[in-house]
């Protein structure tokens, strides 16, 4: 964890953040914040697990990289449903090393 932020990788290049100054049951260390928790809900329902609650904030439901790695399907459900229902304060961000050879190709 980072500057108040919760960053993580998963396989594939990606890597995933939540800041934790724009989630709101964590800023106002709410137990029923507005949001539902609509990460971990999307990641309950989507997902493998992979996020859990604890002390009214969105955290990983285990402390081992490669677990996180096995249990994310990388379904993006946390991040959407965090902008749909949240503060918008989960990003993804997904790492495409062939994509500017890609364009040269095309254009």
């Amino acid at each position: 964890m980072t500057e108040n932020k919760l960053i993580f990788d998963v396989s594939r290049g990606m890597k995933i953040t939540i800041d934790y100054n724009r989630c709101e049951p964590a800023k106002n260390n709410d137990p029923n914040p507005r949001c539902g928790f609509a990460c971990v809900k999307a990641d309950r329902l989507y997902g493998r697990n992979a996020l859990k609650i604890e002390n009214n904030r969105p955290v990983l439901s285990n402390p081992n990289p490669k677990e996180i790695v096995r249990l994310c399907n990388e379904c993006l459900a946390c991040e959407y449903d965090c902008e749909l229902y949240g503060n918008n304060c989960i990003s993804i961000e997904i790492s495409m090393p062939e994509l500017e050879e890609y364009r040269k190709k095309k254009l």
